[in-house]
């Protein structure tokens, strides 16, 4: 048995290198694009292959791709196959690359241990192609931005903007982002939660995300949205890089760049009307002024009159809506009280714009004081005519807070007088005495009272001024210093993390930053990290987006971990702004 082992040692040395033969004798390097048209937003991914010896190059120099091209990602493997007593070994290179500008371009051969591969044509044109018959699943990301307007964009108006992202149906995506317009000399504001559904393109079936957004332009002729860029990493098998070729099957299952941009939209403005005569530009579908109930005709004077006007419109923000103009009769006071503004959404397509204002009228004299109407002039964008809101004007009877009763006959003091007095009896003369005295009684309590009650009125009256600046400036305090506390909103987003649901703990989410921020809500969960200055918040909102944006795989989001990772986060003590602030540099003085 021991005599046997050296030739048994020969024998698998020499099997070994009629295997070994081959590898070192096979040398070819080949290339290959996954598509030859692509447009200039997006990316395409070349494939570089060494067999033989070659594979124990450690890379490959592709620095002449960097005139026209940027590379996005390089990976690297390496494969060894025994086939029929064939053994093949080889190196595959995988980089995703972008067009720098649109054009015709050739991609020169690569030197791999002194041999070449074949050079390449690309075609980048300004668009991704359309499909072709037979070809529908060449592009596999949309992205489209387009006005959605019923009436003329006016300057200072509302102005709606649909985002569609179409996504083919079943890809899965990882690291997916959407970027927000940004719009110079714009207020910019989501419209409701994105809607979801699918679609047939180009005999292609997509899966759509569409969002809306509500634009109002400060100042120019025109707005510019610049182009959107969405991009993400694919995790679907492509069959479409293997063009039937089971050796480019190999490299399809890797995560490949997705990217997508919108073309620019320019939307024209239509300037203020010449027929326009109001003191403020107010284009809204809607504008009306209300006054909470209040039936009230007759006070006593220093006794005050409150009320409660609110002015409501269709396409305004609350801070484009006027101040009151409210004239003071004579003979009285006015104090205004700090204005609640509020900005809603309609049905996810409109803003709906509230101001609410309380002030309070103290007559200082009886008679009768008349409320002058309150009237704003606005722009009908739907009829494209000017308008008047109006409030009736109100008439208030102020009477005096306590009258003497008056007296039904007077007497005539005693005293000498040229007419005879008839002679009384001593029972009617008693009478008369008692009921002088009574009434002179009677006068002196009734001055006396009159007298208390005026003292008592001016202290009330000193006492509610004072409760009524203390009033304003608590207002004025708490608008600077009270936090909104939105503690309901997180039962919100734990159930839908404790539920496993990313959608509807995106919504929860978005809620309560709106309550948390109503004046500048949030649109995304990237904004609300950045407000928060919290990097792991960041990763922990990019993760949910990820699963929102690969709605196959809702499943490997571990909602119980990401809320015990927001629990502490979006506490109710976060940042808030404040109740009662205004922006008012928003929009510019008309």
């Amino acid at each position: 048995m021991k005599a046997n082992a050296p030739f048994s040692l020969i024998i698998i040395t020499g099997l070994l290198l009629i295997i070994l033969i081959p590898l070192t004798c096979r040398a070819e390097v080949k290339a290959r694009l996954d598509r030859q048209v692509i447009g200039i937003d997006e990316t395409v991914r070349l494939f570089i292959e060494a067999d033989g010896a070659r594979n124990t190059i450690s890379d490959v120099d592709t620095s002449a791709l960097e005139k026209d091209f940027s590379i996005l990602s390089r990976s690297s493997s390496s494969n060894f196959q025994i086939v029929n007593g064939s053994a093949k070994a080889s190196k595959i290179w995988t980089l995703e690359i972008e067009a720098k500008q649109v054009g015709n371009f050739t991609i020169p051969p690569f030197t791999v241990g002194g041999e070449k591969s074949n050079p390449l044509s690309l075609q980048v044109t300004d668009a991704a192609p359309d499909p072709a018959p037979g070809q529908g699943n060449l592009r596999d990301v949309i992205l489209e931005v387009n006005p959605e307007m019923d009436t003329p964009a006016y300057l200072q108006g509302q102005i709606t903007i649909s985002v569609k992202l179409y996504l083919k149906e079943h890809l899965r995506l990882n690291n997916a982002s959407l970027e927000d317009p940004d719009i110079k000399h714009a207020i910019i504001q989501k419209l409701g939660d994105d809607r979801n559904y699918k679609v047939n393109k180009g005999s292609v079936n997509y899966q759509v995300i569409e969002r809306k957004y509500a634009v109002i332009a400060e100042e120019g002729d025109k707005i510019t949205v610049p182009p959107l860029h969405f991009q993400a990493v694919s995790l679907e098998s492509d069959n479409r890089s293997s063009g039937g070729n089971p050796f480019f099957n190999r490299f399809s299952n890797r995560g490949r760049q997705l990217r997508a941009k919108s073309q620019e939209l320019t939307i024209a403005l239509t300037p203020i009307p010449a027929e326009f005569n109001g003191k403020i530009w107010l284009p809204a579908r809607e504008l009306e002024i209300i006054e909470d109930q209040n039936n009230l005709t007759d006070l006593k004077i220093g006794e005050p009159l409150t009320r409660v006007i609110q002015i409501e419109a269709l396409g305004l923000t609350a801070e484009q809506l006027p101040e009151l103009e409210i004239e003071t009769p004579p003979g009285g006071k006015i104090y205004l009280d700090q204005p609640e503004l509020k900005t809603l959404v309609d049905n996810g397509k409109l803003l709906h714009a509230v101001k609410r204002q309380s002030l309070a009228f103290i007559p200082a004299r009886t008679g009768t004081f008349t409320l002058p109407a309150i009237k704003i002039k606005w722009w009908d964008v739907i009829n494209n005519r000017q308008r008047l809101a109006s409030l009736p004007e109100r008439v208030i009877n102020v009477i005096a807070n306590g009258k003497a009763n008056p007296t039904t006959a007077v007497l005539a003091a005693p005293g000498n007088t040229t007419q005879k007095k008839p002679d009384l009896n001593p029972a009617t003369a008693n009478a008369i005495k008692n009921a002088n005295q009574s009434w002179q009684t009677n006068g002196q309590l009734w001055q006396t009272i009159s007298a208390i009650l005026l003292f008592l009125w001016l202290i009330t009256l000193l006492l509610w001024y004072r409760s009524m600046r203390s009033r304003q400036l608590s207002l004025a305090i708490r608008g600077k210093t009270e936090p909104l506390r939105p503690a309901a909103d997180l039962k919100g987003i734990k159930n839908a993390c404790l539920k496993h649901d990313p959608r509807t703990a995106q919504q929860a989410i978005l809620a309560w930053a709106a309550a948390t921020w109503p004046k500048n809500a949030p649109v995304n969960l990237k904004t609300i990290a950045l407000k928060l200055k919290d990097q792991a918040l960041a990763e922990v909102f990019d993760n949910l987006e990820k699963a929102l944006y690969s709605p196959a795989d809702h499943s490997a989001w571990d909602g119980e971990k990401v809320w015990s990772e927001l629990a502490d986060k979006l506490k109710p003590e976060a940042p808030a702004e404040t109740v009662g602030q205004i922006d008012k540099n928003r929009l510019p003085p008309l």
